[in-house]
């Protein structure tokens, strides 16, 4: 399957992010039914989360036109080493993004938005934020493909964990178990909601810890 030519990635694209979408509207509705928590979800709010996955197809096409003109370049690096960098250090990144989003003006009044759900939780939670959050997320991923070749099946893997990770820890908590091993839960995720200006790791908690930004209760 070539990749390269737009009609086959950009049909891809579009197929995988409306599956995500939808398998995440599945899941968190699913979930709340079993652990019988009552939830709403407003017209506002679902069109907002629509804009958001449009924004997640549009904001990859400087990425491909980057990639086609040689200017992004996939290696041969082995697909789990590329996974394990991209993990460690995507999630050092978007800690310092997240921290940054909470304590930088202009970066905190787009951010807001997402935190207009600080008790629960629905089923667009996860794509409802400000369209700049999902633009500056975007070429956060592009600005380190462009710096570091990377295995393209291990890129992909990533971006899969990443959306995976996202639907996680934005269900309604059903335990107060802030950590998974070295892994933040949805009670952490929770907790940041509700106080703000703690719990901005995404991944881990392992950059709360260094920086005292924890908060487990």
């Amino acid at each position: 399957m070539d990749l390269k030519n737009p009609y086959i990635f950009f049909s891809l694209l579009i197929a995988l992010n409306i599956v995500a979408y939808l398998l995440n509207l599945g899941v968190s509705i699913f979930w709340d039914k079993i652990q019988k928590n009552k939830t709403s979800t407003t017209k506002k709010e679902i069109l907002s989360s629509l804009l958001t996955l449009f924004i997640n197809i549009v904001i990859a096409i400087p990425g491909f036109i980057l990639w086609i003109n040689g200017n992004i370049v996939f290696s041969n690096l082995n697909l789990w080493l590329t996974f394990i960098f991209l993990f460690l250090l995507m999630d050092f990144l978007m800690y310092v993004l997240h921290w940054a989003s909470h304590n930088i003006y202009y970066l905190k009044n787009i951010h807001l938005k997402h935190h207009e759900h600080s008790e629960s939780f629905n089923c667009v939670s996860l794509y409802y934020m400000s369209p700049w959050e999902s633009v500056l997320f975007g070429l956060l991923v592009t600005i380190v493909t462009l710096l570091v070749p990377l295995n393209m099946y291990g890129f992909i893997m990533f971006l899969g964990f990443n959306w995976f990770y996202g639907v996680i820890t934005h269900l309604n908590i059903s335990n107060k178990n802030p950590h998974f091993l070295i892994f933040t839960t949805n009670f952490f995720h929770q907790n940041h909601h509700k106080l703000f200006h703690k719990n901005y790791g995404f991944y881990t908690f392992i950059w709360d810890k260094i920086f005292n930004t924890e908060k487990t209760n």
